[in-house]
C-alpha cells in the first residue's frame, strides 16, 4: 500500500464513480450506482453523507448554483439533493444506458452511453443543449472518460482500451479529427477515469491493477503510481487549489477471500499530485 494515498472512506462501495469537487461546499460528491447512492465527503468533517436515489446515477456535472446535472438511466436529469430526486431533463437514442460525464470548457454536460453487452460502436457521446441532447460522436463502444485540455482545443475520450483525441470547437461543442492517441495494454489494466492538470497532461486510472496513469500531450507515459487497491475506477481534481486528487474504486464481484488480499477495494482515496488541476467549469444549464 503507497504511503501517499489515504483512505478517506473506507466503504466497500460496489461501484464507486465520477468524484466531483465542490468548491462552494468544501466537498466531493461520488456515486455507486450499483446501489442508487450518491455521496457527499465534506473535507472539513471528513464525514460521507450517503442518499440513496430513485434510480441509478453514473456521471455527475455541478451547476453554476452548487446543484448538480447527472447522467441517469438512458439520459439526463437534474438531481435534487434536499429530495434525493431526480428531474428527467432528456433521453437519448442510442446505447441501453448512461455512463461517463463531464462538463466541457464553457459548460455543457457531455455524458457517454453504452450497451449491457458492450456491442461494440453502438454507443455515443451526448452534449446537453438547453433541453435537448445532441450527438457529440458516434461510434463508440465502452466510454470510460471523458475530459478536456486547458485551452479546450483538445477533447480526450477513453473508449474500451483506447483513448482517442479530437479537435474540439468549445463555442459550438464540435468534436472532429478524432485520432487514437494512446492504446492501453492488456496488462496495465483497463483505462476508466480521466482528468486532465494545469499543464495539459493526462492521469487515467486502471482499472484491475490499481495504475494511475500520467500521460504528456504528446501521448508519452510520464508518470505511473500505483493506488492502495487495484480496483480503482475513476478520477478528479479537488481541494482549495485543485491540489488533490480523488479516486473512487469498486468491488462488486469480490468475495471474502478477495477482500483480504485487496482490503481497500471499495473506498474513496486521496492523494496529492504534485501538480494542480485544469479548472473545471460548472453547467451553463439552469
Amino acid at each position: 500500500m503507497s504511503e501517499d494515498f489515504e483512505v478517506l472512506v473506507d466503504r466497500q462501495a460496489l461501484c464507486g464513480a465520477s468524484p466531483l469537487w465542490m468548491p462552494a461546499l468544501n466537498s466531493v460528491h461520488w456515486v455507486d450506482p450499483l446501489r442508487r447512492e450518491l455521496h457527499t465527503y465534506h473535507r472539513d468533517s471528513g464525514a460521507d453523507e450517503v442518499r440513496v436515489l430513485p434510480e441509478p446515477v453514473t456521471a455527475l456535472g455541478a451547476t453554476r448554483h452548487g446543484q448538480l446535472i447527472a447522467a441517469a438511466g438512458r439520459g439526463f436529469a437534474r438531481v435534487h439533493l434536499a429530495r434525493a430526486a431526480l428531474e428527467p431533463v432528456v433521453q437519448v437514442r442510442n446505447g441501453d444506458r448512461t455512463g461517463i460525464g463531464a462538463c466541457d470548457p464553457v459548460g455543457r454536460f457531455v455524458a457517454g452511453t453504452q450497451t449491457y453487452s458492450r456491442e461494440l460502436q453502438a454507443s455515443g457521446l451526448y452534449v446537453l443543449d438547453g433541453d435537448r441532447a445532441r450527438l457529440l460522436v458516434d461510434g463508440v463502444t465502452a466510454a470510460g472518460g471523458v475530459a478536456w485540455s486547458p485551452d479546450g482545443s483538445r477533447m480526450y475520450l477513453v473508449d474500451a482500451r483506447t483513448i482517442s483525441v479530437y479537435d474540439y470547437d468549445p463555442e459550438r461543442a464540435l468534436a472532429t479529427a478524432g485520432r487514437q492517441w494512446v492504446v492501453c495494454g492488456e496488462a496495465e489494466g483497463d483505462p476508466e477515469g480521466i482528468a486532465v492538470d494545469a499543464e495539459g497532461c493526462v492521469w487515467v486510472a486502471m482499472h484491475w491493477t490499481g495504475r494511475i496513469h500520467r500521460y504528456a500531450p504528446t501521448g508519452d507515459l510520464e508518470t505511473v503510481l500505483w493506488a492502495p487497491t487495484r480496483r480503482i475506477t475513476s478520477l478528479a481534481f479537488g481541494g482549495p487549489r485543485l491540489e488533490e486528487m480523488y479516486v473512487t474504486s469498486a468491488c462488486y464481484g469480490y468475495d471474502e477471500l478477495a477482500f483480504l488480499e485487496d482490503p481497500c477495494a471499495g473506498a474513496l482515496l486521496r492523494f496529492r499530485p504534485g501538480v494542480p488541476g485544469a479548472a473545471l467549469t460548472p453547467w451553463r444549464g439552469i
